[in-house]
């Protein structure tokens, strides 16, 4: 999501007169008004407890030039639930000459209190869509008493889980289908919980079907000529059932034996019926499908793999809320 505010505004909401000054840390000095740069910034509307939250703010002035407020590019431009993410420093400005870009990208991880659902807002301004409204996740404790065995768990339980997928064109959030597709299911909660995944790539991409991930030897490009020969530490029964291949469904990869499907998957960018009951469809995303239309439509060379890496960062099991 993409959020905008204008200098002007946020002046006038702190009830402050225009500044300039020659550089940041130079005590800024009273001038007339002048035009206002805009500001923008890009947030992610998930976030899991104790992971990087990474925002991007760019500052364009326009043709005459224009000051900005140092702190507008530090987290302490940034309101979580109303409230400044950092205590302000300096009210130093910096001088942007015409037409200039300023731009960079900084994490709020380490700022964030909050422990639910929270708004992020810029600088107190009234800013274009409103504030970025932020889903709040906590990731399921991997080591101590909290330390959970999805191999072993009853079934019952398996739908308490959701798996958030953390990649370099997006998030996405996966819910599952225990109740048709058990084992499937248990296979990739626990190998998204113990890391198998991190790291991995969307190694095959074909617009109108679907993206293709999960093969471990993607991790290394020493090893491309087996990209999508790979497998995880088991082998599964195929469960086919009656769940349609729509988009945002995810399902288990396989070679032509219909009980060979082990850590590969594929998740839908189109209806594919010829899928229907061919393959164990397990789970569905609930939030994330323009992130499978970004890396589906990625250039790629005559054997549908990407020519950029699209990468599966962090697969992180967190518990229903």
């Amino acid at each position: 999501m993409i959020a905008t505010a204008t200098i002007a505004a946020l002046a006038s909401a702190l009830g402050a007169p225009a500044f300039a000054a020659p550089a940041l840390g130079v005590e800024p000095t009273a001038v007339a008004q002048e035009q206002a740069p805009v500001v923008t910034f890009e947030a992610p509307t998930m976030y899991v407890a104790g992971m990087p939250y990474v925002v991007d703010v760019r500052i364009q002035a326009p043709a005459e030039g224009a000051s900005a407020a140092g702190w507008w590019l530090s987290p302490a431009g940034f309101l979580i639930n109303g409230e400044p993410a950092q205590r302000r420093e300096s009210e130093a400005l910096i001088k942007l000459p015409p037409n200039a870009l300023m731009s960079l990208s900084f994490d709020l991880g380490p700022f964030i209190t909050a422990t639910g659902n929270f708004e992020l807002s810029f600088a107190r301004a009234a800013y274009e869509g409103g504030p970025v409204a932020v889903d709040y996740f906590v990731a399921v404790p991997t080591e101590g008493e909290a330390k959970v065995d999805f191999m072993t768990m009853p079934l019952e339980q398996l739908d308490d889980y959701q798996v958030v997928l953390e990649t370099n064109r997006g998030t996405m959030v996966a819910d599952f289908w225990p109740e048709v597709a058990p084992n499937h299911v248990r296979n990739f909660l626990d190998l998204s919980y113990t890391g198998f995944y991190d790291g991995t790539l969307f190694h095959r991409v074909i617009p109108g079907f679907m993206i293709q991930g999960g093969d471990p030897y993607t991790k290394d490009p020493s090893k491309s000529r087996l990209w999508g020969t790979g497998n995880g530490p088991r082998q599964l029964q195929a469960e086919f059932n009656d769940r349609q291949h729509v988009p945002g469904v995810l399902s288990a990869a396989r070679s032509q034996d219909p009980n060979s499907a082990s850590s590969q998957f594929f998740l839908m960018h189109a209806r594919s019926t010829h899928l229907d009951g061919q393959y164990s469809a397990f789970g569905q995303l609930t939030r994330g499908l323009e992130v499978v239309d970004k890396i589906v439509k990625s250039p790629r060379n005559g054997q549908d793999r990407p020519d950029q890496p699209q990468q599966l960062i962090h697969a992180i099991v967190v518990k229903k809320s």
